[in-house]
């Protein structure tokens, strides 16, 4: 059975997750250089065992995130990127991940952080980044109903979503820090969360879609709303909201 196949009950952006992640731990743990050649889409898809889609979209998670580049051409293939100083600067932020940085402190940044990233969603947000939300956001609530026995689904694509509400500000500082802060917090937390039931999180949906709505408005003040429903529900949790 495909890994495609055996993961049908998820959403395909948990599985590209995975995808990327594997791909990430793998430029980690051999230490690749900046123009190191992965392989070809191709040869990649066949390595993870995954549909032609689910490769393709984390291929495109790890170049939003400046870990790989794409050059075409018959020399051409999935590369190590040489990432820009902002990058480096959130790998030096997760380099940090010993007992000088908590959970905790980075949660406290994160929420600060998120009421900006709302407001400039909302300002700078297209047709299509509005689209994207909306489907991210059926996928935390399909995953709800799906994930009978932990919340895997369910985290995957609520940190997908969270991701792709700061992928909107063109302010990269702002976007950089902010994902860098999710991404520690995800590591940190998905061993620990991965078993607990994902009735746990049976109110998460309906608190991220109004948050999307108010994103897709040009409403302020049903936006703050939106945002303080959000923090609320992050107090009563560890990271996954």
């Amino acid at each position: 059975m495909s890994t495609d196949k055996a993961a049908t009950e998820l959403p395909r952006l948990s599985l590209a997750e995975t995808v990327a992640r594997r791909i990430e731990a793998r430029i980690a743990e051999d230490t690749l250089a900046g123009g190191h050649r992965l392989g070809t889409r191709d040869s990649l898809r066949r390595e993870f065992d995954v549909a032609a889609g689910t490769l393709n979209e984390a291929v495109r998670l790890l170049t939003a995130r400046g870990t790989i580049s794409v050059r075409p051409g018959p020399k051409g293939g999935i590369f190590v990127a040489t990432p820009p100083p902002l990058v480096r600067l959130g790998r030096k932020m997760l380099e940090l991940s010993g007992d000088s940085v908590s959970v905790s402190d980075c949660l406290v940044m994160r929420e600060a952080l998120e009421p900006l990233l709302a407001r400039e969603a909302m300002r700078h947000r297209t047709e299509g980044d509005v689209a994207e939300l909306r489907r991210l956001a059926e996928a935390m609530a399909a995953a709800v109903e799906s994930d009978s026995e932990d919340g895997v689904g369910y985290l995957a694509a609520n940190w997908a979503l969270h991701r792709r509400i700061a992928e909107i500000t063109p302010n990269k500082v702002l976007q950089h820090t902010y994902v860098s802060l999710l991404e520690f917090v995800e590591n940190r937390l998905r061993g620990v969360t991965s078993n607990e039931p994902s009735t746990r999180y049976v109110d998460g949906p309906a608190v991220h879609k109004e948050l999307v709505e108010a994103i897709a408005g040009d409403d302020p003040e049903r936006l703050d709303a939106a945002v303080a429903a959000h923090a609320a529900l992050t107090a009563t949790r560890r990271g996954g909201t």
